[in-house]
């Protein structure tokens, strides 16, 4: 095994994982060329992010990415990053729009389920609506053997004013992850107000970047997850930014029943639900 390829398959490392990040050059509204796609994964690394998955967006209208297409872009970036010394770990993955294709295109392996392992697909919502049928593409995945993990929920505008649909979901098995901005406040007091309610119902499994640039949209993980230690607990952010998405990565299943755990009390979470009802 030459150095490139050593590099390429070392296992999961220490270090937070993030799971959502649009690193790979060129290819949708993410880096826009290799110095940028680079200095993304300095940033990463330089934030405590140890394992990248690159998720371009596909089946959206806009953009079209293959698992093929992606497979092969990555392995072009990581050995850029090999040769500029970049010690951040890639995998491939897909931001699969919830169309009514997505479970055929799946099946067929042109679309990429997270980290490639056939375990979990990263799902995306419309920004403004929660579309109609969603809930039975949904199952379709989930019947596949498939978990599905919705991408940044505290950002959909039905969802943001209420979670009820989303606790649905994860009823139903699915996971869902939350944007280290929306946690920060990079997005508005409102998209904050519904990442902490989800966080602090248990509805949210992972933390991720969403990372588009090197600049203001960058891979950092970190100032979300000291948010999410205040809101819950600094055990509730490890399991966010380590234990679920390395779960994920390594094709391993999630153990969501320790979350709660982590969470505040169930009176905490009552008389926050109360405060909501008499607002």
């Amino acid at each position: 095994m030459n150095m490139t390829n050593a590099h390429a398959q070392r296992r999961t490392s220490d270090g937070m994982v993030d799971l959502h990040g649009h690193l790979l050059p060129g290819i949708d509204d993410g880096a826009k060329d290799l110095e940028q796609a680079l200095n993304m994964a300095r940033l990463a690394v330089e934030d405590g992010i140890a394992v990248s998955v690159l998720t371009p967006h596909h089946l959206n209208g806009v953009y079209t990415n293959t698992a093929r297409h992606v497979r092969q872009q990555l392995a072009r970036f990581r050995d850029r990053l090999f040769e500029h010394g970049i010690p951040l770990q890639v995998l491939p993955g897909t931001e699969c729009h919830l169309v009514p294709e997505l479970p055929t295109a799946l099946a067929a392996g042109t679309a990429l389920t997270i980290a490639d392992r056939n375990q979990a697909v990263l799902v995306e919502l419309p920004v403004h609506t929660v579309p109609l049928g969603a809930s039975s593409i949904l199952e379709d995945l989930l019947a596949m053997g498939l978990q599905p993990v919705i991408a940044h929920p505290e950002r959909n505008r039905e969802l943001i004013g209420d979670s009820e649909q989303l606790a649905d979901w994860v009823d139903m098995g699915c996971l869902a992850q939350v944007t280290a901005q929306s946690c920060t406040g990079r997005f508005g007091s409102q998209i904050q107000n519904a990442a902490r309610r989800m966080v602090c119902d248990g509805l949210i499994h992972v933390m991720a970047s969403d990372a588009h640039r090197d600049s203001r949209r960058i891979p950092q993980l970190s100032a979300g997850r000291e948010v999410v230690a205040q809101w819950a607990s600094p055990e509730t952010a490890s399991l966010l930014t380590e234990d679920f998405p390395r779960a994920l990565v390594d094709g391993r299943a999630v153990d969501t029943a320790v979350l709660k755990d982590t969470l505040p009390s169930r009176k905490g979470r009552l008389a926050s639900w109360l405060r909501r009802l008499r607002a």
